[in-house]
């Protein structure tokens, strides 16, 4: 007999202050459009196994015709189960790696992979171990007067080629920086490029840009040691979740662009995608163009894309629920 998957102490207890997150009363319930039968073959990280289930169980209320078969191996290995005809969803708790995993999955099937956002990603605060999907902001040291960036002047930062048109911003005088800051040097931190959050950093900031600042230093240990490293050195910078503590290092606002407004990484920002940079969580499946998705796992999806499933993935306390308007989208691509 399997023994249910059981969240965190920890966990549990910092989910109930997640209360402002909670999903909005205007998303729609869940109401079956099919009573379907049959297994759902899972894939999905361990760290997601608590909402897993609880989805499942969820769904199993409305549809108890439905089995599922669990997998949870870790996100490494979760995109592989659908190009390899083992899974019918992946969570995927990640953004796909473009193109090492993409280029598998469409050697293997001649078409990209289909995604459903089930989620945003959380702040990093409210669950006490990550997951690799957390939203990210940009912190400089507490002494530093800078109060908000574009997502060009990061990529003038923390790139070397700027795709986004710019050029090198390799001093904080460069940013208007006035005094004895307009000559101190920017002094860049962050994770190892091939870091997930690294790897999202280079997609969404630096325009697919490989080429990082050539002085970006490596910071060896996670997000608590980068936050140190920018309150230790009044010339840093560096990207992280919002987590606890290091009262050193303070969070940038950020603007999409010249004329737009900068936005503070909130939950409400997150949920409302008004911050420029809001990550989702993300389920793969083997969908090819123009087909209709198998009606068990289409079915499952709807019931995630409700009311009762967003409910279902806040309580878990690591992610934020969609917005009424995201959340209408993602519904529309499962016809």
């Amino acid at each position: 007999m399997r023994l249910p998957i059981l969240a965190p102490i920890c966990c549990l207890a910092l989910s109930v202050p997640m209360a402002h997150a909670a999903p909005a009363d205007d998303l729609p319930a869940y109401h079956p459009q099919a009573h379907v039968s049959g297994t759902i073959r899972v894939w999905g990280s361990p760290d997601d196994g608590w909402l897993i289930e609880e989805l499942e169980a969820g769904f199993r209320k409305y549809q108890p015709g439905i089995r599922f078969q669990n997998s949870l191996h870790g996100p490494e290995s979760t995109f592989a189960s659908v190009y390899m005809d083992v899974a019918d969803v992946a969570f995927m708790a990640r953004e796909i790696r473009v193109p090492l995993e993409t280029m598998a999955f469409e050697w293997v099937h001649q078409y990209p992979p289909f995604e459903i956002g089930i989620a945003n990603a959380g702040l990093g605060a409210d669950h006490c171990s990550p997951r690799p999907a957390v939203d990210l902001a940009f912190f400089v040291n507490q002494a530093n007067p800078l109060s908000c960036l574009t997502l060009r002047q990061l990529d003038d930062i923390f790139a070397a080629d700027h795709r986004r048109g710019g050029a090198n911003i390799r001093r904080w005088g460069q940013l208007r920086l006035a005094g004895a800051w307009s000559r101190r040097p920017v002094h860049v931190y962050g994770m190892a490029p091939d870091n997930i959050s690294s790897v999202y950093v280079r997609r969404a900031v630096l325009a697919g840009s490989r080429k990082w600042n050539s002085h970006y230093r490596i910071v060896a240990g996670g997000w608590s040691e980068a936050l140190e490293s920018v309150a230790r050195d009044p010339d840093g910078i560096t990207f992280a979740p919002p987590v606890p503590g290091n009262t050193g290092a303070k969070a940038l606002r950020l603007a999409a662009g010249r004329q737009s407004p900068c936005r503070a990484l909130r939950a409400r920002t997150a949920r409302a995608r008004t911050y420029p940079l809001v990550r989702t969580v993300d389920v793969a499946l083997d969908r090819a163009p123009g087909t209709p998705i198998d009606p068990k796992v289409k079915e499952f999806l709807r019931f995630i894309l409700s009311r009762e499933g967003q409910r279902i993935v806040v309580s878990d306390g690591a992610y934020l629920p969609l917005s009424a308007r995201t959340l209408r989208q993602q519904r529309e691509r499962l016809r």
